[in-house]
């Protein structure tokens, strides 16, 4: 591995062109992921009584993919010095993706799934890698903020790219609006690809580049990987939030997953209400991530979640409760800003408790935790709805995952998992100093 060179310190322009990344990819998020796609392969694409099956089973194969790989491909990027250039082949792999869904037209479900599968896979690493930059973008005194700005700059690219195709969406999802709807998709990838453009053009890479083989960083990434387990005592910190992540996570990504099938399903809301509804989610939750980014650099990282913890189980009690539109909206207020607080805080943990030299590897863990979480709670969510016969029953259950979340959190210290990260990053400058003199 070269010798480190000098970077200059992080300017404003290099932090907003980080959060662009965030800005960015919302888009696919909010029209490929929650809003729009899904609803178009279900409808039209997939075969009658087949389209949740055969959509869950996409979402699965996507999340298993990203699962599998992603600490080995961080092990890669960070021993290879190149995880901008790992985040640029993320990026065109999901902007390629997205834009070839042109072609899905009624019938053609195989050709559906591939193409949403690559695209997905592509977004998932990028929101790693891209989450990776954030120790060297920040400080433990401005992490939370910065990671918040990145959050809620993020949710407002999802509301941009929303109205942007929302005159092909107006249609409604039938065959005669086919044509309108398939130029969604390629709207979407085209602001995926200039939005993005000032993370490539203004981020700076600080990691020491590597000389070695792609053969030879495959098979190192591996050997990094199995030390991270035999180090897993010194970074214990960060393992045991990573099981506190997964928990709560899980109940997260069951609210997310089944919010707009509760409003519809149980209170009647119309299609045009919850896009409405998506939109006050999408505003609270940027309100959220901006508010408590900066209270977390007040509070702590551990003192941030377990206060939003507590909003979530309040959010599931109030959901369960729940008889009519107007106070459901109250909640999905109150909803919306735990989301945004959660996430921001989650992450910006996490680059707390990374060494610069394993960044990438540990946010591919964080990854791993979250669709891990993604595969469970939805899963859950659904075997308690079917059995009970009872939307409400599931959310209120949902409230347990936010619950031993809660606890768990009591467990983890920002302090000792910052001082195992700079302990790590020391041992490693004295190694390579040591390297150097010989």
């Amino acid at each position: 591995m070269s010798a480190p060179t000098a970077c200059p310190p992080p300017s404003r322009r290099e932090i907003v062109a980080w959060a662009m990344f965030d800005f960015a990819n919302s888009s696919y998020t909010t029209v490929i992921v929650s809003v729009a796609f899904g609803v178009f392969f279900t409808r039209l694409v997939a075969p009658a009584g087949r389209g949740d099956a055969l959509w869950g089973y996409g979402i699965a194969i996507g999340n298993l993919i990203v699962l599998l790989l992603s600490p080995i491909v961080g092990a890669i990027a960070d021993d290879s010095g190149r995880k901008k250039l790992f985040l640029f082949w993320t990026y065109a792999l999901c902007v390629a993706g997205t834009a070839a869904l042109w072609f899905v037209t009624p019938g053609r479900v195989a050709l559906a799934l591939a193409l949403f599968v690559a695209s997905f896979v592509g977004f998932s690493f990028g929101e790693n890698l891209a989450g990776s930059f954030l120790p060297e973008i920040s400080t433990p005194e401005n992490i939370g903020k910065i990671s918040g700005f990145g959050w809620g700059l993020g949710y407002f690219g999802g509301l941009l790219s929303l109205g942007l195709v929302f005159p092909l969406l107006a249609g409604d999802f039938v065959v005669a609006n086919l044509a309108n709807l398939r130029l969604a998709w390629l709207a979407t990838a085209l602001f995926f690809l200039l939005a993005a453009l000032p993370t490539f053009l203004f981020l700076k890479e600080r990691a020491p580049r590597g000389t070695s083989t792609v053969l030879r960083y495959v098979r190192d990434g591996f050997i990094r990987l199995g030390q991270t387990a035999r180090s897993a005592r010194h970074f214990s910190e960060l393992v045991r939030f990573l099981c506190v992540f997964l928990l709560y996570s899980a109940g997260l990504t069951s609210v997310i997953a089944f919010a707009g099938i509760f409003a519809a399903n149980t209170l009647g809301f119309s299609s045009r209400e919850l896009i409405y509804l998506f939109i006050v989610l999408q505003l609270s939750s940027a309100g959220g991530a901006f508010v408590f980014g900066g209270l977390q650099d007040r509070l702590g990282a551990p003192r941030t979640i377990q206060v939003t913890l507590v909003l979530w189980i309040l959010v599931c009690a109030g959901v369960y409760f729940v008889e009519s539109k107007p106070a459901f909206w109250g909640v999905a207020l109150f909803a919306g800003l735990g989301i945004g607080s959660l996430q921001s805080a989650s992450r910006a943990l996490v680059g707390l408790f990374a060494p610069p030299e394993k960044s990438a590897e540990f946010f591919g863990l964080w990854g791993l935790a979250g669709k891990t979480a993604y595969m469970i709670g939805p899963w859950i969510f659904g075997l308690i709805s079917s059995g009970t016969g009872s939307q409400r029953i599931a959310m209120l259950s949902t409230a347990s995952f936010f619950l031993l979340g809660l606890v768990g959190m009591g467990f983890v210290s920002e302090k000792r998992g910052l001082a195992a990260a700079r302990a790590w990053h020391e041992q490693v400058g004295e190694r390579l100093n040591e390297v150097l003199r010989t």
